[in-house]
């Protein structure tokens, strides 16, 4: 049989993309299958698709989903996203395919394949006046909806005073410039620090806390328990 220099280019050119394939490995054991896209060192770097039991089509490093894609599901449900490691990790929207029904969507941040959330953090330190030399947000997923404010003032180089002598700084009022809240108490009876607890909270909410003349103001986006540690220097 006579081989015509079209059928050899042809041969050749199927060889070239079956090693192609076979040197281009996606690590994802659910992702293997065929391969279409750039390589580097024998992996799956750059722009790519990766077809086996699901499939992507994005960004990849070392064989793995890592940037910017769309992963879908053999089911048909899909995420657009960013990954890293071949995670969903950062801000991305997932649909959930339903029959006789409309899809669902979950829209947000994820972190390490987890959500976390509709917003990347739950809270945003807005402003804080001269005096407040520092402000530390603790949060956690409760059913409390309670806001508490922890200050420690300390004195302005005066190293003769004690800490015991100095006046107490205390969040005694606040103003909640969108969303709302039930009440506020104060608790002083603290050695080195004062209490202020907002409770019945009804997040989102964005509120400005005022100790005196000094004041901190701080967007809260997520329900459920926050511990804010400022210190005063006075």
């Amino acid at each position: 049989m006579k081989i015509t220099n079209t059928s050899t280019c042809l041969i050749l050119l199927l060889l070239s993309l079956k090693i192609s394939a076979q040197e281009c490995l996606v690590e994802k054991a659910k992702l293997k299958g065929t391969y279409t896209g750039e390589c580097k060192k024998g992996k799956a770097s750059g722009k790519g698709k990766a077809t086996g039991t699901d499939s992507y089509e994005g960004d990849f490093k070392s064989g793995l989903p890592d940037g910017n894609g769309t992963y879908t599901w053999k089911n048909g449900n899909e995420f657009r996203g960013s990954f890293s490691k071949g995670l969903k990790d950062g801000k991305g929207t997932l649909l959930y395919k339903r029959i006789n029904t409309g899809d669902s969507i979950v829209e947000g941040y994820w972190e390490k394949d987890v959500y976390i959330g509709k917003y990347e953090h739950p809270y945003r330190i807005i402003n804080k006046s001269r005096l407040v030399t520092d402000v530390e947000v603790e949060y956690k997923t409760d059913p409390y909806n309670k806001i508490t404010f922890f200050i420690t003032n300390t004195s302005g180089g005066a190293s003769s005073i004690s800490s015991d002598e100095l006046p107490k700084i205390k969040v005694d009022e606040v103003e909640a410039m969108t969303g709302a809240y039930g009440r506020l108490y104060v608790n002083d009876n603290h050695t080195k620090k004062t209490e202020s607890v907002i409770e019945d909270v009804r997040f989102p909410i964005r509120l400005k806390a005022k100790m005196g003349t000094e004041e901190v103001e701080i967007e809260f986006r997520e329900a459920g328990t926050y511990i804010i540690n400022l210190r005063i220097n006075d």
